[in-house]
């Protein structure tokens, strides 16, 4: 591409709101390209099963789903170059993106770089993902129905993630390092109120036990070091986003943590989710 060409609009990022800015500014009539790092979708196309994306009563995976954003939006003009932004300079005229395959320049920028979850960094997490770890209880949470899960994390998305699958799932197992959660005190009364939602307080995830699939996770007492597995699970969730903001509170009454004995089938939460 001629990197001496001066585009309307540079959109960085190909995921969903990517491809809907280009999309509006093409049918506007503006020049647009759309620089993507890997491929159209960004986090959306890592996720089997779409079935909350209107128009599709029969579900849609997120990788096709992504390809005809990515087609629609080039219908109108929107062009799209695989490319690493490194450096950009927002203040020049026109404005210029330094990527890994030349630069670019554009007299307006859209920033739509997504976010993506903080892994828990344990071996074989990558190897799980779609065989019992997930990332997304909104996206994914249906798949628990019936089921026991746990949510890894302490935050406003590891709450909001557990008062979800509550509705869903037969069991919430809440996996939380601290004694308290991090989450804003709007969650403290529905999470206590959930008859299916238990804690592991002062908890992390040290295993995830798999045969192909995941089948548990090994836990550890941060201040005992005493470790036990929560076996033989259908499901895991972290929920720790790495853009989240979470307020620390106490709760008004001490939660009511639950044997290391019981044995979930699932665990789920917003950072990692994972699903045996």
């Amino acid at each position: 591409m001629n990197s001496t060409h001066v585009f309307d609009m540079i959109v960085v990022g190909g995921g969903p709101a990517g491809y809907t800015a280009a999309l509006y500014a093409a049918r506007a009539g503006l020049d647009t390209l759309v620089l993507e790092k890997l491929s159209a979708g960004g986090q959306m196309a890592l996720t089997e099963a779409i079935d909350n994306y209107p128009g599709y009563e029969d579900g849609i995976d997120g990788f096709t789903l992504a390809e005809k954003m990515q087609r629609q939006a080039e219908r109108f003009g929107a062009r799209t170059e695989y490319a690493q932004v490194e450096r950009m300079d927002l203040t020049a005229d026109p404005k210029v993106l330094e990527t890994s395959e030349g630069p670019f320049a554009a007299r307006t920028v859209v920033l739509a770089t997504g976010a993506g979850p903080r892994e828990l960094g344990l071996a074989g997490e990558e190897a799980l993902v779609g065989r019992g770890v997930a990332y997304c209880a909104a996206c994914d949470g249906m798949r628990y129905k019936g089921r026991t899960v746990v949510v890894v994390g302490g935050g406003n998305s590891a709450a909001a993630d557990a008062l979800l699958l509550s509705r869903i799932a037969e069991k919430v197992i809440l996996v939380h390092r601290r004694d308290q959660l991090r989450a804003t005190k709007v969650y403290h009364a529905p999470l206590m109120q959930a008859e299916n939602v238990e804690f592991r307080w002062n908890s992390t995830v040290t295993e995830l036990l798999h045969e192909g699939k995941l089948t548990g996770v090994r836990l550890k007492d941060v201040y005992t070091s005493s470790a036990w597995a929560e076996s033989r699970p259908r499901s895991w969730c972290a929920a720790n986003w790495s853009w989240m903001p979470a307020a620390m509170w106490r709760p008004a009454r001490p939660l009511r943590p639950v044997s290391p004995a019981s044995t979930p089938r699932a665990m789920c939460g917003r950072s990692p989710c994972a699903r045996w």
